[in-house]
């Protein structure tokens, strides 16, 4: 056979020009591990090539592969005992550098000497194809540089990229093989940006010759894509987490290392029984080179009493800050146990650089095992940490459900920790990352880890104010569709049973450890901004990062969640991080005083948490049947909380921006003409009116605070403003000068209407521009002098000592103060609150005067709801709240059960004595001396209101039900058409009504307020006696003054008014009979009760003329009258005041406190001659403190007291405290003058006596105890 021809021998070699192919240099596994957690962050191209340093690139075509192998392989074995660069040889990178291009920079790693060994073996290899050293395969490559790639970058951020990389050097290794690779694409893709470098053969390197072939089972760099490994189908687009490196402290080395791996089961210790975990985001403000000023102040932040945990996770963590941390020795000793070691460690225990510029960051006192959930994102994930020495033993379960156990023991249920950062930003793409990477995290956890208890602490990034959304939605920023998916975030997380900790230390622990720096006002706190954690009108650095868009209102960013209700208990949570003054060896200005110093734009967190496996049937043990709560979710069709809003702001329910900022100015004003302040001295966003101010005129102290609705965040455009003074000086002082100030500033827009003698004591209504105002006063001086604490001092405390006037005007404020620091969702509970109300309003059931809810009705119904579902179903919508709240209370045994908050007072049942003809619903208050709420509530109107509550139960149940629906029913055609929807049934639902004509035609306001004001207050106790009296019949009456439409404007007398009251009246089911002779009972029935009837409205009447108090027959009358359905007419809502403001001159009101403060006379003022001195110089408490201490003290046992009583005919008597009457109008009812002692029956000590002047109970009189 003729020998082959040069020619012949050329063509056979492969050309050089395949994309599809490569020949290059592969790290070893242990070397790719570092390099592949930068380039996952960094490189464009990881995920399809592995990191590598290219030979020839482009190779040979496919199918030119074995040829070009068997090249190689004939030109080393042709070196072999000639030189050494066909065997095995070192490579070492020394140095990080970046090349420009057109788009930025790319940055990488080159070889000591610029690669000299490298080009010399490419060179040898190249001579295998006929090609020399200076060949470029490439157009865009003239000469070659070998280099291994990290990843590309923005111009200005290549010399950060390349201090990262710096931190991966030196890198070293023996070349020991040469590694082809193969472009494999996706079936369905046919571009090369989808397809992915696979290893198709290994040529080892040595000094006799190149090796076979291996094809399979390699570790250069491969990727595993989300496709692979995968048994489940349905889980093929989820992320596969990666195992991670824990690296542990060596004492004995002085360096942080790869923890090693427990070597036997018994190794475990016990797991504690208390756990703390903080969370942080420490925050990265420059990316190159990092600003270090303020790790001093992190280091001590972390270490502080407020911020130590048996866990630390932290986000926003820099290389250089990480380096900084680890190398203190107290963290070292806390945190034995990280994710990641110190960044830039050198020796034999070289540690690598962080992934990406912010870095979540996990420090432990415990051993743990983690791995690594990218998200879809660059540079998000989650870690999720397993604890090998934290968890509870197994529940016993079926042989499935062990055969799906987790690695972690049959016997032993790990506790499981995912660290986040989610994305940041309000776009409808942020919103849509942050639901994907929670959906993501959420699925691999329940996945992975389904019986393990949980928790998941770190930066969220969710917007919780409620103003925010808002502007973003009406400046379009987001859609209403993402507006509705962050509310969705919770409803995701709730499904999954994780809790929010400071939700459930608000509703169960009722404080926290640490508090901002200065608290916002109740007046510019807004939903959703309450426990912000991120607040850039406190935080210079929080505002600075969000500058003045949108975003620049506080945010309850970061979050500690808990999975695991019957297992891990909060027992506490607290926050941390805020400004400190000055620190010895800071930077600071010279000659400048110290300036609050702020470690981060974000507060800390921490959570407290009890370990406990039996903490479920405990809490069941606890727990009365009766504070038992089953969720009631709400129908798809108001599944959309933005529809919820809506409705509500048809009805006017959402105040405007104007009306919030219009009713803060009339606070601030009334606060400064109370307080001589001037006008225009607005107070600071920290100033809650609370502050007690003391005037410069006189050492008086006085606070101003709003209650009610307004100060609970409920109100609407139609509410006043319920203003509470607590004070030093007494009553009739303070309305005597607020009298004077008030009308001194009439130019203001400032007017007093009147003078109102209320059940809670004597109240001022007023008119600031418009807005009316309700203003009451406390007298209680050390409580005035100690605000700031009011709320922190225990309930025992002895400065609540107060008389029980004095004490049910404080508690609108500690009860209203309770509920925010206690209800877990307070925008929820403000979104339910409105609509219940508006509910209540349509339905005509909303007024606490005729026995029906008023607002501290539902606020007190309302939280209880929150808080049991709560606990039993984790964070919920307002949606499920709402019809939580129908549902339960439609069938709520009103008649047997007490409402009360079973959170207040965990220890027992609240010590209550309920009249079984008198309280026909119980709603009890909270602080002492707790009161039944609904004591107006008679049985016609408790049978009205569940009624109600029945049909709107049912109506939740409709398909296709809507909020608007729920509210104003269904359009209606009629002569009625300007009614609340519920006002039109009550017209068309009862065939007869008591009609109660009122006329009025005298000028003042004040008297025609107070003429309708008390004859709406006797209405009830008419439906009382139509209830007694007629048993059969149900009265219900209609909560608003109605007139006659058809009456034209120019027929009406603007001085006379006109209005009526109406009350259906109807059959009660047991009213019917089925007997023969049921007829003819029915119609001497029926003659009876309309006769009963009539005297009962005859009486009424003669009661009403007779009260000269309020009734003036010269200027007014009322009329009551029996009507049938169809003699009503067209009638509307009268929505008039009664009579025009006129001003009246009236002594200054005095509430009788029993124990009101010394007066304090301004300066100048002459006291008057002091009165003869009496024996003691204390007064005695009266008899009805007493009785109410005994009563109300925890610490007191109303069963060990009897009441001594003079009876008129047998002397002095004695009765057990616990069947004493109060109640004017109950046969035992004894008036508490006839009181002479009160003496305990276990010892027969007397501790309270009025004739010995003798008090043991609060210590007054001559004979305190």
């Amino acid at each position: 056979m003729a020998a082959p021809t040069e020619t012949s021998f050329e063509t056979s070699r492969p050309a050089l020009n395949s994309y599809q192919t490569a020949l290059c240099v592969v790290p070893p596994a242990h070397i790719c591990r570092d390099i592949d957690r930068l380039r996952a962050s960094h490189d464009k191209a990881y995920g399809r090539w592995p990191a590598h340093v290219n030979l020839i690139y482009p190779f040979v075509a496919l199918e030119s592969l074995p040829r070009a192998i068997e090249l190689i392989r004939s030109k080393l074995n042709s070196r072999v005992g000639i030189d050494q660069d066909q065997g095995p040889f070192p490579i070492h990178f020394d140095s990080s550098d970046s090349f420009s291009h057109r788009h930025g920079s790319t940055v990488f790693l080159a070889p000591v000497d610029f690669g000299e060994a490298l080009k010399r073996f490419r060179s040898l290899l190249l001579e295998a194809f006929g090609r020399d050293a200076g060949f470029a395969p490439s157009s865009r490559e003239e000469i070659y540089h070998p280099h291994l790639t990290i990843g590309q970058s923005t111009a200005d951020e290549a010399d950060y990229l390349m201090s990262k990389a710096f931190l991966l050097l030196p890198l070293e290794w023996d070349v020991g093989e040469l590694v082809v690779l193969v472009r494999e694409r996706p079936q369905d893709q046919g571009d090369a940006s989808a397809s992915q470098m696979r290893v198709w053969g290994v040529i080892g390197l040595n000094q006799h010759g190149a090796c076979d072939i291996r094809r399979s089972n390699d570790s250069h760099g491969k990727i595993q894509t989300e496709e692979e490994g995968l048994d489940d189908p349905d889980a093929s687009k989820a992320p596969i987490a990666q195992p991670e490196v824990t690296y542990y402290f060596y004492e004995n080395h002085d360096s942080w290392a790869p923890a090693r791996p427990l070597t036997s089961p018994s190794s475990h210790v016990k797991s504690p029984s208390n756990l703390t975990v903080s969370s942080y985001n420490v925050l990265v403000d420059s990316t190159f080179p990092p600003a270090e000023d303020r790790y001093p102040l992190l280091a001590r932040t972390l270490l502080s009493e407020s911020a130590l945990a048996d866990i630390l996770v932290l986000q926003e963590v820099s290389d250089s800050f990480l380096s900084y941390l680890l190398e203190k020795d107290l963290v070292r000793s806390q945190w034995p146990f990280a994710t990641h070691g110190a960044p830039g460690q050198r020796g034999n225990r070289r540690v690598g650089p962080l992934p990406s510029l912010r870095n979540i960051v996990v420090l432990s006192r415990w051993r743990f095992r983690w791995e690594w959930l990218p998200f879809e994102r660059k540079h998000k994930g989650a870690a999720v940490l397993v604890f090998e020495d934290i968890g509870i033993p197994r529940r016993p379960a079926t042989s499935d459900a062990q055969s799906s156990s987790s690695k972690d023991g049959a016997d032993f249920l790990p506790l499981v920790l995912a660290g986040v950062h989610l994305t940041s930003g309000l776009t409808d793409s942020a919103v849509a990352a942050k639901k994907s990477q929670l959906g993501a995290l959420v699925n691999h956890l329940s996945r992975a880890y389904p019986e393990n208890p949980w928790i998941v602490a770190g930066d969220f990034n969710v917007t919780t104010s409620t103003v925010t959304i808002d502007a973003a939605l009406r400046s379009m920023s987001i859609s209403e569709e993402t507006a509705s998916t962050i509310s969705s975030l919770e409803t995701l997380l709730s499904e999954v049973r994780l809790s929010d900790s400071w939700f459930v230390a608000r509703a169960e622990i009722t404080d926290t450890i640490g508090s901002a720096p200065r608290p916002m006002s109740l007046e510019d706190i807004h939903d959703g901004e309450e426990g912000a954690t991120f607040n850039p009108l406190e935080n210079p650095l929080a505002a600075e990062s969000v500058g003045s868009g949108l975003n620049n209102r506080p945010q309850r960013y970061d979050r500690i969640l808990v999975k695991g209700e019957d297992i891990l208990d909060v027992t506490g949570f607290g926050m941390f991080g805020f400004p400190e003054k000055g620190h010895q060896g800071d930077s600071e200005i010279e000659g400048q005083a110290p300036q609050p110093r702020y470690g981060s734009d974000h507060w800390g967190i921490r959570a407290t948490l009890k370990i406990d496996p039996g903490l479920k049937a405990k809490w069941a043990a606890s727990t009365d049947s009766q504070v038992s709560l089953e969720p009631t979710k709400a129908p798809k069709d108001l599944a959309n909380i933005s529809s919820l809003k809506f409705c509500l702001a048809k009805h006017a329910m959402l105040p405007t921006e104007d009306e919030i900022n219009s009713r803060k100015e009339v606070f601030t004003l009334l606060k400064s003409i109370l307080r001589q302040a001037p006008a225009q001295a607005a107070p600071t966003s920290g100033d809650t009116g609370g502050a007690p101010l003391v005037s410069a005129k006189s050492n008086i102290s006085l606070v101003i605070v709003p209650v009610g609705s307004y100060g609970l965040g409920v109100w609407n455009a139609s509410s006043d403003i319920d203003c509470l003074c607590v004070g030093s000086i007494s009553t009739k002082t303070f309305f005597a000068l607020a009298g004077q100030r008030l009308r001194k500033a009439a130019d203001l827009g400032v007017r007093i209407l009147r003078t109102v003698k209320a059940a809670s004591g004597t109240m001022l209504e007023l008119e600031i521009r418009g807005v009316r105002l309700d203003l009451q006063y406390c007298p209680a001086t050390k409580i005035a002098e100690r605000w700031s604490e009011i709320t922190k001092i225990p309930p025992s405390d002895p400065l609540f000592d107060l008389p029980i006037s004095s004490l049910k005007k404080l508690n609108a404020y500690r009860d209203m103060d309770y509920l925010q620091r206690t209800v877990p969702d307070l925008a929820a509970f403000r979104l339910a609150h409105r609509f219940i109300k508006t509910w209540a309003q349509q339905r005509g059931i909303y007024s606490a005067r005729f026995g029906y809810l008023g607002g501290i009705h539902i606020t007190l119904l309302l939280s209880r709801i929150c808080k049991l579902l709560f606990r039993s179903a984790g964070a919920v919508t307002a949606a499920d709240i709402i019809c939580t709240f129908f549902n339960h209370y439609a069938n709520f045994d009103w008649k047997a059960d007490i409402a009360f908050d079973p959170f207040f007072n965990k220890q027992q049942r609240p010590r209550y004595q309920r009249s079984a003809t008198r309280e026909p619903a119980v709603i009890l208050s909270l602080h002492a001396p707790a009161i039944n709420a609904a004591h107006a509530a008679s049985l016609p109107s408790v049978r009205t209101l569940v009624e109600e509550l029945k049909y709107a139960d049912r109506l939740l149940s409709d398909v296709g039900i809507t909020w608007s629906k729920l509210l104003d029913g269904d359009e209606r055609q009629g002569t009625i058409t300007d009614l609340p929807s519920g006002a039109h049934d009550f017209h068309k639902s009862y065939s007869s009504y008591i009609k109660i004509d009122v006329q009025y035609w005298g000028a003042s306001l004040a008297k025609g307020s107070a003429l309708v004001g008390w004859l709406e207050s006797r209405c009830v106790l008419l439906l009382v006696d139509l209830n007694r009296k007629l048993p059969d019949i149900h009265a219900r009456i209609w909560p608003a003054r109605f007139t006659n439409k058809d009456t034209t404007d120019s027929d009406k007398d603007p001085k006379d008014y006109h209005g009526c009251y109406l009350i259906g009246l109807a059959k009660t089911e047991k009213a019917g009979g089925n007997a023969p002779s049921a007829a003819a009972e029915s119609s001497d029935r029926k003659k009876l009760a309309q006769g009963a009837l009539r005297q009962i409205l005859e009486q009424f009447t003669e009661r009403i003329h007779g009260d000269e108090k309020y009734f003036d027959a010269k200027t007014s009358w009322v009329e009551v009258s029996h009507i049938k359905q169809a003699d009503l007419g067209g009638l509307s809502l009268d929505t008039r005041e009664w009579g025009f403001f006129i001003h009246e001159d009236t002594e200054p009101p005095s509430d009788s406190d029993a124990d009101e403060p010394p007066e304090e006379l301004p300066p100048g003022a002459n006291p008057a001659p002091s009165p003869k001195p009496r024996s003691s110089s204390k007064k005695l408490r009266p008899a009805h403190d007493i009785l109410h201490r005994i009563l109300w003290d925890p610490s007191l046992d109303p069963s060990d007291h009897l009441i001594g009583y003079i009876d008129r005919f047998s002397g002095t008597k004695e009765m057990p405290v616990e069947r004493w009457k109060t109640e004017k109008t109950d046969e035992e009812f004894v008036p508490m003058h006839r009181v002479v002692y009160f003496r305990r029956r276990s010892d027969g000590v007397r501790v309270w006596d009025r004739e010995g002047r003798l008090d043991a109970v609060f210590g007054s009189g001559g004979g305190g105890g």
